[in-house]
């Protein structure tokens, strides 16, 4: 059997020890960049969570206003009945 050719056998050494220098220095950037996506989640979480407190203060105002329009349109209806009740006893009084 012939025995390997040493000096092929160190470039491949060569070669695989520049690949995991690349692998780490990959790894490196990966790590880092993880670590930015991380951090702009963050942000857009924090964001988010003030946004969802905005939305809930609107809609607390808003269903505030609904009950304000809502009891100032009953009371507009009890004095439009109430007046129409008063136009319709003018009414029969001139008929008398």
């Amino acid at each position: 059997m012939a025995d390997p050719d040493l000096k092929f056998l160190g470039e491949q050494i060569q070669r695989i020890q520049a690949e995991l220098r690349d692998l780490r220095g990959v790894r490196a950037d990966v790590s880092h960049l993880r670590a930015e996506i991380e951090d702009r989640f963050e942000g857009v979480y924090r964001r988010l969570e003030g946004i969802d407190g905005r939305v809930e203060l609107v809609d607390s105002r808003f269903e505030r206003l609904y009950a304000e329009v809502d009891a100032r349109f009953a009371q507009v209806h009890q004095t439009m009945g109430t007046n129409l009740e008063a136009v319709l006893g003018a009414i029969a009084a001139l008929e008398r």
